[in-house]
């Protein structure tokens, strides 16, 4: 539980959160992070960040800044974003929840159902405590880079996009996935086969540039940034024209994709992604 004062600040021996009621439009935490929004929602995307708030504490502080009427405190209390204090982050029915709420929000296409995972909780806290830890990623067997092109303003005509792009992937991979959680790049330093044989001995697969853009638009989603910033990432199962590409994003979520380190190329800023389908 937190407390807060007349000023903002909060103070508490188990949770460092503390409100900034100085813009009067939106509440925000000390990262910055908007916890509610103009019309009184929850609006903090980053889950680590909406486990450590009590929305029954956050209502009540509100209150006591004048900053709630009886419509903005119904909303929070009804908002499909609300993550009580005390959720099973692991649990596969709250992982369906968000991944379901994601594709809503990304605006994918109704009949596009997020079905309900099959991997346990003990396969979630297994994958989170490898020595590169995975999250489920969900890739629906329907989508295709060209409706990226029209559900993503920021990667709106993007040559990879484009019907003509010579884009082809290696192998399908879709349904439930279990990617490296790390926002940077892991495996840098590697060479093609070097990281084909890496991916091989954990029983997983380089990814698609389709699986890896849904993993960027989840990152934007959860962290509020775009993976690979400062790094590049190959995508074993794509390839441009016959050989594999890498992917990166800019920090306004344009894609950046090239095929020019060649299997050969090592590089302290070129890893690569892979998934362990479920």
């Amino acid at each position: 539980m937190w407390l807060v004062e007349r000023n903002g600040s909060s103070m508490s021996s188990t949770s460092a959160v503390q409100l900034d009621f100085s813009n009067y439009e939106v509440v925000k935490d000390q990262q910055g992070h908007i916890l509610v929004d103009e019309q009184g929602n929850l609006a903090c995307t980053d889950h680590n960040c909406r486990l450590k708030v009590s929305v029954e504490e956050l209502t009540a502080a509100m209150i006591r800044e004048g900053r709630a009427d009886l419509t903005r405190i119904a909303l929070l209390a009804f908002a499909n974003e609300i993550v009580h204090v005390g959720v099973d982050e692991f649990d596969p029915s709250l992982i369906h929840s968000q991944w379901i709420g994601m594709y809503k929000n990304w605006g994918m296409p109704k009949h596009f159902q997020v079905p309900k995972p099959t991997f346990s909780r003990e396969k979630v806290v297994e994958m989170a405590n490898l020595p590169e830890p995975r999250v489920p990623l969900y890739v629906h067997p329907k989508l295709t880079l060209g409706m990226l092109n029209d559900l993503f303003a920021e990667m709106k005509g993007h040559w990879s996009l484009q019907q003509d792009s010579g884009v082809k992937d290696n192998y399908e991979l879709s349904g439930w996935l279990f990617v490296e959680a790390v926002l940077e790049a892991p495996y840098c330093k590697t060479d093609q086969t070097q990281l084909e044989e890496t991916f091989n001995s954990q029983g997983a697969k380089g990814l698609t540039l389709l699986a890896y853009f849904i993993f960027g638009r989840y990152c934007k989603s959860l962290h509020d940034r775009y993976p690979d910033l400062q790094t590049w990432g190959r995508t074993l199962g794509s390839s441009g024209h016959g050989r594999v590409l890498y992917a990166g994003f800019g920090s306004d979520g344009g894609p950046y994709v090239s095929s020019g380190f060649g299997p050969s190329g090592v590089d302290s800023v070129l890893g690569g992604r892979s998934a362990v389908v479920v």
